[in-house]
């Protein structure tokens, strides 16, 4: 047998049978045995909730290339694809994590957190799926795929994540010190040459972006910093970039009469 070939089957063991002493200690907690435990987490650590409670089965990345990709039926999630997009709502998202799912009657390896997670905590790792393998991008509310067998509409609408109130007042002078001199004094992608250099700043203005932007995806862009852009979460706090995110989409993106 080929090296390359006994390496490969060596390790496709090792994460089967990881894979399966997590499957088992997931089934092992029933109605009863959930309650014996709340997380320890805050909701203000979004990362540490996903890497301690979803990683596992989703993947560090959010592909669905966890452990439990190899044993469970239906896969997970991979929250990085145009088609969960364009199927899941935030809603939708939150009540799985509440409720977990079932198929043909029984139960899946998408377990319910309610009694182990609290609300705020269920809503922040949400948040931070759509924020960091989404780009902030979700079906509509009222779209979400109709197969599923329960109900998200008591789940209310936000347009920023983690209970955010932006304020596009401070998220002028924000974009006048961080952002102006690429994306220019407009917002058209007109800035400084001399900041620029060879590198293509996206125009707030443009009709595309204008058609699909929202508080959720301009977010989510500004955080993780995509193409030649600096990462917003390592420079800004989240409600620094709520803020700017919000000054952008009122004055630029989506005109709107400022903030009292």
């Amino acid at each position: 047998m080929h090296p390359n070939k006994f390496v490969s089957i060596a390790r496709r063991k090792i994460h089967l049978a990881a894979a399966f002493l997590l499957l088992s200690s997931w089934f092992a907690v029933g109605p009863a045995g959930a309650q014996t435990w709340k997380s320890h987490l805050s909701a203000d650590e979004p990362e540490a909730l996903y890497r301690h409670y979803c990683s596992s089965c989703h993947g560090a990345k959010g592909d669905g290339k966890g452990l439990g990709d190899f044993v469970l039926e239906p896969p997970p999630k991979n929250f990085t694809s145009k088609e969960t997009r364009q199927e899941l709502s935030r809603a939708h998202m939150i009540e799985v994590l509440n409720k977990g799912t079932r198929k043909k009657g029984k139960r899946t390896g998408m377990i319910a957190f309610k009694d182990n997670l609290s609300p705020q905590q269920i809503e922040s790792v949400v948040d931070y799926v759509i924020v960091t393998f989404m780009d902030g991008k979700l079906a509509p509310k009222a779209q979400v795929h109709a197969g599923h067998d329960h109900s998200a509409e008591t789940v209310k609408t936000v347009d920023y994540p983690y209970g955010l109130t932006p304020n596009a007042s401070r998220g002028q002078s924000i974009y006048s010190a961080s952002c102006q001199s690429c994306h220019g004094e407009k917002g058209d992608g007109r800035g400084s040459p001399a900041q620029m250099g060879s590198i293509n700043p996206r125009s707030f203005r443009d009709a595309d972006f204008v058609k699909s932007v929202s508080g959720f995806s301009l977010f989510s862009a500004v955080s993780r910093g995509p193409g030649h852009m600096p990462v917003g979460q390592q420079i800004l706090p989240n409600q620094d970039i709520a803020d700017v995110s919000e000054y952008v989409l009122r004055t630029y993106s989506k005109p709107r009469p400022p903030q009292p």
